[in-house]
């Protein structure tokens, strides 16, 4: 076996022992929360994809959460939890975690071609404040998935802004999976992407007009192709939101300078900090005059994210405050790529046994910090998934008026207890009244529901309530309720299948021919 194989094996081993303790200190000290429910229902109710809603899941209220939600990178969950819940839960947990951790070293080597530097970003970013609030205090699966392709977008717009003429892929990709995720990080994404065409107008080796009609191509053809492979979620979305007001709830910016604050050091310590954060400015200066251009746009975006992080920022009538948590994950990403490079630089000089030493004590140090931090959650017991918890019946507003129905049938207005039965998007009522009334069924309207009254489709219209109001017939009704993809979703999603098979050709185009890069220095 070659040196590269063990060196693959022996990275590999050390993702797994950071995952596994990573998850186990997760499923001592974490509490059950509504978020953590939410996540489990989500993941289970796409145990069919082949339609946005499934009836038995979001108390049968034909929830939109799927449509709204992107699902393809949540989707895998199902696999795992399809037998031991509490079991499956924490496998996916362990592979999330193993993943980030490779996606971390993997785009740091090819960024800096340094082992050292890959493996502390990687345990830095794996292990980071940031990454430890996402997944023990916010919880939100989505938030926490991103992470492990945020490296992966940020290098492959390194690549493009390179001209490395067949690399553009990488962005492609990344991009459509944090869109597949988390649509909000991908505007923060986007947003911290604008400025740098900007930036590098300030390096003289891109004052051509061939390199900027070469950079404007690849960044064409990525966001083409990345409109094409996520067609199949915003598409669809925005087909059912035309003639909706999209319901979003605000999100609570978490105030840094009051958690500062409310950490009562003493005047010492206070002083100490401020030392510490001289010295880290004087550092970045020095990285910023002396370090290669890629290092100067990293330190420049950070000077915004850090005033948005603080003062946060309105704008009259548009709703930014999703955009919080998408700034802090590229913040924490930045400044975990700059606090790397001032360890080389410290000790770039150092011996090889030096620099392993710094790398283990990083590691041991990064994990006690968080085995600490969930200490002091004070979590009385252990995770139990199963304990009183029918996640069929757990119910959230997501961009819609799912909670709120109850199960409460209307009958000309009047609250009515019916029977009525489900299985994944079907959803069938039996009612008998010898006169026609109006119903107003508790199920989410939607334009791919169709209703069958006796095996004869009705009209449909949309309640106050924004669901499904029909009208029966006198004596016996045998209704059925049946949701499929409408005829331009279905559309939108065979785009998204032609897109991925564009992306596979493309990839396997480029692996047989050699990429060349046009400028040297980025």
């Amino acid at each position: 076996m070659s040196s590269n194989s063990w060196k693959k094996i022996i990275l590999g081993i050390i993702f797994l022992i950071f995952s596994l303790f990573y998850v186990f200190v997760f499923f001592r000290n974490t509490a059950i929360t509504d978020t953590m429910i939410f996540n489990i229902a989500h993941i289970k109710s796409l145990e069919d994809i082949s339609t946005p809603i499934n009836f038995d899941y979001w108390n049968h209220s034909g929830s939109l959460l799927n449509l709204y939600s992107p699902w393809l990178t949540i989707l895998p969950g199902a696999l795992f939890l399809s037998q031991n819940l509490l079991a499956g839960f924490l496998l996916f947990m362990v592979v999330i975690t193993y993943l980030t951790s490779l996606s971390a070293y993997y785009y740091m080597k090819k960024f800096s071609h340094n082992t050292f530097e890959a493996l502390l970003f990687s345990a830095f970013y794996t292990f980071s404040l940031n990454r430890f609030f996402l997944v023990y205090q916010e919880q939100r699966l989505e938030n926490y998935l991103v992470l492990i392709f945020l490296p992966m977008v940020y290098f492959g717009i390194y690549q493009i802004f390179s001209l490395h003429s067949k690399k553009w892929l990488t962005f492609a990709l990344g991009l459509s999976l944090i869109i597949w995720t988390s649509p909000i990080v991908s505007l923060g994404v986007l947003l911290t992407i604008l400025p740098m065409p900007i930036i590098l107008f300030f390096n003289r080796q891109t004052h051509s007009v061939e390199y900027f009609k070469k950079w404007f191509l690849q960044i064409l053809k990525s966001g083409l192709l990345t409109g094409v492979l996520t067609v199949g979620f915003w598409g669809v979305m925005l087909e059912d939101q035309v003639t909706k007001k999209l319901i979003q709830a605000d999100y609570a910016k978490f105030n840094f300078i009051k958690w500062f604050n409310g950490m009562h050091l003493q005047l010492a310590n206070q002083y100490l900090l401020l030392a510490i954060a001289i010295l880290f400015v004087l550092l970045l200066l020095f990285i910023f005059w002396t370090g290669t251009f890629s290092y100067k746009i990293i330190i420049l975006e950070l000077i915004p994210l850090t005033y948005l992080l603080l003062f946060g920022i309105n704008i009259k009538g548009i709703n930014l405050s999703r955009l919080n948590l998408s700034f802090q994950m590229i913040f924490s990403l930045f400044v975990i790529v700059v606090g790397i490079r001032v360890i080389l630089m410290l000790f770039q000089e150092s011996p090889v046994i030096l620099r392993l030493l710094i790398l283990l004590v990083a590691i041991l140090g990064l994990g006690y910090g968080n085995f600490l931090q969930a200490k002091d959650l004070q979590t009385t017991s252990p995770m139990n998934l199963h304990e009183k918890i029918d996640y069929k019946k757990y119910v959230v507003n997501y961009h819609d008026q799912a909670a709120t129905t109850n199960n409460q049938f209307l009958i000309n207005g009047q609250s009515q207890e019916i029977q009525f039965f489900t299985k994944k998007n079907e959803y069938w009522v039996q009612y008998y009244n010898p006169k026609a009334v109006t119903m107003d069924i508790p199920v989410q309207n939607y334009a791919g529901i169709n209703v069958t009254i006796n095996n004869e489709k009705v009209r449909v219209k949309n309640s106050k309530r924004g669901t499904v109001q029909i009208r029966t017939q006198p004596n016996r009704n045998i209704i059925e309720i049946h949701s499929s993809y409408t005829p331009l979703g279905i559309l939108m999603l065979a785009i998204n299948l032609v897109g991925i098979i564009i992306l596979i050709y493309v990839w396997v185009r480029q692996k047989r021919s050699p990429s060349k890069k046009i400028m040297v220095d980025s």
